[in-house]
C-alpha cells in the first residue's frame, strides 16, 4: 500500500471583493526507503528508514508516525518494532520558500519479516520530461501489467513510459494478475507539469579589491517570477539582482531558483565562487601562441588595469591583447596590475615563437557534468607525426602523455599549459589559467580526451565556423550536418564557466547557421561548443 497526500500553499488575491486564488506550483515530494534487521532474541525487530524526499525549499522538517504509536521528527529514524508483523509508516515533510509551503506526505506498509501480500500491485512514476512520464510496475510474482493513466489512454507491460497532452493531475491505475492468477490494484496522483518555460541563469562580478559580488539575474520565465538566492554561507536573498559580501574567503556553491506560479514551473541553476582569504594581487595570465600573433589573457579578479611588456620594446593595456613578434625568438612578456585596493603586481613567462605554422597546441578544458569534481580537457593539438606532448598543470608537476589524467590536491587557480613538439621540429605552447573548484573534500580530476574527434562517437557535425569574430551583441555559427540529428550550443568563459546553453534543435543533412544572442555576455574570450551524438567541436570567439 501506498500513498501519496501533497498539499499546496494557496494564494488570494482580493480586488474589489473578488477572489481569485491561484495554486502554486508544487515543489516537494515526500518518499522513503526502508530495511529491516534480524529479529532480536526478545522477538523485537529494527527497521532502517531512509528518506529519499525531494524539496526545493530550505530546512526542511520531517514528521515520521507508525501505526503502533511510535514517531519520529528525525531524517532518517532507526525504529523498533515489538514483534514481526505488517505495520505502516507515514513520512510527512515540509518546506517554504518565500511564501511557496509545500507539505507532502507518503505512507507505506512496512513487511517486518513477513512475506508482503502475494498479490501486490504498487507502483513507481516519474516525470523524464516535460508531459513525458515513466512508469514502474511491480515484477515479484506478476505476470501481466494493465494500465489506467487517467486521460483516457491504457497500456500493458511492466514499465510504460506515457506521454500526457496537457499539464495537470491525473489518477492513474495499476491492475496486476500473479502467475498464479490472482488479480490486484492501486491508483496514484500523478502530476504533470508541461514544457518548462523557467530557465534560470545568472552571472557575477566582483566589486574590485573586495569579497563583494554582484549577480545578474539572466533568468527567463513567462510571468509572476519569484527567486530565492542561496549563496552558500547561510545567507538568502530575494531579490532579484542582489549583492552580497562574503565575511571569509573559500569555496562558496551559489544557487538561484526561480518560480513561475501561473506557468507553473521551476528551475535552478547553481555556480561555485572561489574566494581568497585575501583578494590580494595577482598577474598571473596565459597566452597562445599562432601565426597570426599571440594571445594573452589576463585575469580579470580584482584588477582594474593591465600594461603588457612584450619583450620586444613593444607594450599594451587591456586585459586580453593580441601581439605580433615580428621574428622568431624567445622573449620574455611581463603583465603588470593594479588591483582596486590599489595594490599593484607582476609577474613573466618566457615565451618561444617558432614562426611556423605546421602545429598548434590549444586546449579546452569544461567541467564533467557526470561527474562531480571532474573536468575534461580536450586535447586541440594538430601538427605532424609523431608529436611529443608536456603538459604542466601548475601544481609543480607535469605529464608526458596526449591523454592524461591528473588530481590536484585541493582547489585553487592553475596555471595549466600544454606544449607540443611535432616531426618537423615545430613547437608551440599555450597556458591559459582555470579556477578549479569543488564543494566536499573529494580530489579535483582532470581527464584530458582527444577533441579533435569527439567522445568515440560518430562525428555528424563538421566545419564549425563563428562570424563575427571579434562579436559584439550576436554569433552566427556556421556548421555542416552529414545526416538528420539533435544538435545543441553551449558558452563557456575561457577558465571553463558556463555561461549559455541552447535548447536542443533537429536538423536535417545540409549546410546550416545558428544565430546566438551574446548581448548578456561580459567582454573576454569565450570557447563555443556544438554537441551532437555525443561528440563535441569547439570555436574560439572574442565579445568585445
Amino acid at each position: 500500500m501506498k500513498k501519496h497526500l501533497l498539499t499546496l500553499s494557496l494564494l488570494v488575491l482580493s480586488v474589489f471583493g473578488l477572489t481569485s486564488t491561484v495554486k502554486a506550483q508544487p515543489f516537494c515530494q515526500a518518499g522513503f526507503t526502508y530495511a529491516v534487521g534480524t529479529t532480536n532474541p526478545n522477538g523485537s525487530v529494527t527497521v532502517f528508514f531512509n528518506d529519499s524526499s525531494f524539496t526545493a525549499g530550505s530546512a526542511p522538517t520531517y514528521s515520521w508516525t507508525f501505526s503502533d504509536g511510535q514517531a519520529s521528527t528525525l531524517e532518517n529514524p532507526t525504529i523498533t518494532f515489538s514483534s514481526t508483523g505488517v505495520y505502516v509508516a507515514c513520512l510527512t515533510i515540509s518546506s517554504q520558500v518565500q511564501g511557496f509551503v509545500c507539505t507532502s506526505t507518503f505512507c507505506d506498509s512496512i513487511y517486518v519479516n513477513v512475506l508482503p501480500p502475494t498479490c501486490y500491485a504498487g507502483f513507481g512514476w516519474q516525470q523524464i520530461s516535460p508531459g513525458v512520464v515513466a512508469f514502474s510496475g511491480m515484477t515479484q510474482n506478476n505476470a501481466s501489467w494493465s494500465w489506467d493513466f487517467g486521460d483516457g489512454s491504457s497500456a500493458t507491460g511492466n514499465n510504460p513510459v506515457h506521454t500526457y497532452l496537457a499539464p495537470g493531475s491525473y489518477n492513474a491505475c495499476l491492475t496486476v494478475v500473479t502467475t498464479t492468477g490472482q488479480s490486484c490494484s492501486s491508483c496514484q496522483t500523478v502530476l504533470v507539469t508541461g514544457a518548462s518555460s523557467c530557465n534560470a541563469l545568472f552571472t557575477s562580478n566582483q566589486v574590485p579589491g573586495t569579497t563583494t559580488f554582484n549577480f545578474v539575474n539572466q533568468s527567463t520565465a513567462t510571468n509572476n517570477i519569484s527567486q530565492v538566492w542561496n549563496f552558500g554561507d547561510g545567507s538568502f536573498d530575494y531579490s532579484p539582482n542582489p549583492s552580497h559580501t562574503y565575511a571569509n574567503g573559500g569555496l562558496y556553491n551559489v544557487c538561484l531558483t526561480i518560480y513561475d506560479s501561473l506557468a507553473g514551473c521551476s528551475d535552478t541553476y547553481c555556480d561555485s565562487l572561489y574566494i581568497n582569504t585575501l583578494p590580494g594581487c595577482s598577474a598571473t595570465f596565459g597566452y597562445q601562441t599562432a601565426p597570426s600573433g599571440t594571445a594573452f589573457y589576463g585575469p580579470a579578479q580584482g584588477n582594474v588595469s593591465w600594461t603588457w611588456d612584450f619583450g620586444d620594446g613593444s607594450v599594451a593595456t587591456g586585459q586580453n591583447v593580441n601581439h605580433v613578434y615580428t621574428t622568431p625568438g624567445t622573449y620574455t612578456a611581463c603583465l603588470t596590475v593594479v588591483n582596486g585596493a590599489g595594490q599593484t603586481c607582476t609577474s613573466c613567462q618566457v615565451i618561444t615563437i617558432t614562426g611556423s605554422s605546421s602545429c598548434g597546441s590549444n586546449f579546452a578544458i569544461y567541467p564533467d557534468t557526470l561527474t562531480p569534481h571532474t573536468y575534461i580537457a580536450y586535447n586541440l593539438a594538430f601538427g605532424t607525426g609523431p608529436m611529443t606532448y608536456v603538459w604542466s598543470w601548475g601544481d609543480g608537476t607535469s605529464s608526458n602523455t596526449a591523454y592524461p589524467s591528473h588530481t590536484y590536491a585541493g582547489p585553487g587557480v592553475y596555471t595549466i599549459c600544454l606544449t607540443i613538439t611535432d616531426a618537423t621540429g615545430c613547437t608551440n605552447t599555450t597556458c591559459y589559467q582555470f579556477s578549479l573548484l569543488r564543494v566536499t573534500n573529494a580530489p579535483i580530476t582532470i581527464n584530458v580526451v582527444n577533441g579533435t574527434t569527439g567522445l568515440n562517437n560518430t562525428d555528424l557535425v563538421s566545419s564549425l565556423t563563428v562570424a563575427p569574430n571579434p562579436a559584439t551583441d550576436a554569433l552566427t555559427a556556421q556548421f555542416n550536418v552529414s545526416r538528420e540529428t539533435s544538435v545543441s550550443f553551449s558558452i563557456s568563459s575561457i577558465t571553463g564557466q558556463n555561461v549559455y546553453n541552447s535548447e536542443t534543435v533537429r536538423y536535417n543533412a545540409g549546410s546550416h547557421s545558428q544565430r546566438l544572442d551574446i548581448s548578456n555576455l561580459t567582454k573576454g574570450l569565450y570557447i563555443l561548443q556544438i554537441i551532437s551524438n555525443g561528440s563535441v567541436k569547439h570555436q574560439k570567439f572574442v565579445k568585445q
